[in-house]
């Protein structure tokens, strides 16, 4: 059953996975992986003025190490990247027994129904679409934390 939280009229944000759902979490850490470093490096700064740790990391194929080795209790990331696509890394990222339970956020610019459900059936747990109000990223993330 799809849980669908923060839902506009515009339907631009969904959170299938409630957030009562995710285990808790000791260090507020988020991965962002996006192939555009501006737009990475960006999201990194809000997460941490935020009180987040944040890494960026721009080549998706790396991210899985990253993920492994840092454990956030998050990973944002784009789909359309070149080489190893959003989708593909999500799937990657759920098979991984270190990095199956991390709550897995798609931002990007993707938004047809189509583009969510192959999001969804890909195990991402949100669908933002771009360009987002940060506001909104930023309550969920912090209502996982319990902030």
């Amino acid at each position: 059953m799809a849980h669908r939280v923060y839902v506009d009229s515009s339907d631009d944000f969904i959170m299938w996975r409630a957030v009562d759902a995710i285990r808790p979490v000791s260090i507020p850490r988020v991965l962002v992986v996006d192939d555009y470093p501006i737009g990475a490096d960006a999201l990194q700064l809000l997460l941490e003025q935020n009180g987040f740790e944040a890494r960026t990391v721009n080549d998706a194929s790396l991210a899985c190490a990253v993920a492994e080795e840092w454990l956030p209790f998050a990973v944002v990331m784009d789909i359309m990247m070149p080489g190893v696509t959003g989708l593909e890394l999500a799937r990657r990222l759920r098979a991984n027994a270190l990095t199956r339970d991390m709550l897995l956020v798609a931002f990007t610019a993707r938004t047809s129904q189509d583009d969510r459900t192959r999001a969804h059936e890909a195990g991402f747990d949100v669908h933002c679409a771009k360009p987002l109000t940060p506001n909104r990223l930023l309550t969920v993330l912090e209502s996982i934390i319990g902030r």
